[in-house]
């Protein structure tokens, strides 16, 4: 299955699993966002494993799922992918014991 396409993205915090937004993934690249954020980044795969690099931007109230106030920070995904989903962990490389559970599920591919 081909990473190309649009995936929206959830995290599993204190309320159980939230919506964090819509996600593209094209070339290697990854944009998207929600209401209170805008991401930009890249992505790798290997066979099922997927891993991103991304920097936010949080522009909503401070109520980051990180529990902090920044208006941009980092973050790494590891995740494998499996039938349209990829489940992994996500950290900020300056915490990276502190990790949440997250999911990508794919709604579309993109076309030319």
């Amino acid at each position: 299955m081909s990473l190309e396409g649009i995936w929206t993205s959830e995290i599993y915090g204190p309320f159980g699993w939230e919506n964090r937004g819509v996600l593209v993934f094209e070339n290697g690249r990854i944009i998207g966002g929600d209401n209170r954020h805008c991401a930009m980044g890249k992505y790798e795969a290997a066979g099922a494993t997927v891993e991103a690099q991304m920097v936010i931007h949080y522009y909503g109230p401070p109520r980051t799922v990180f529990g902090e106030k920044r208006e941009r920070f980092e973050v790494l995904m590891t995740g494998e992918l499996e039938e349209g989903v990829i489940s992994g962990r996500i950290a900020q490389p300056d915490r990276p014991d502190f990790t949440m559970e997250y999911r990508l599920t794919k709604r579309m591919d993109l076309t030319a």
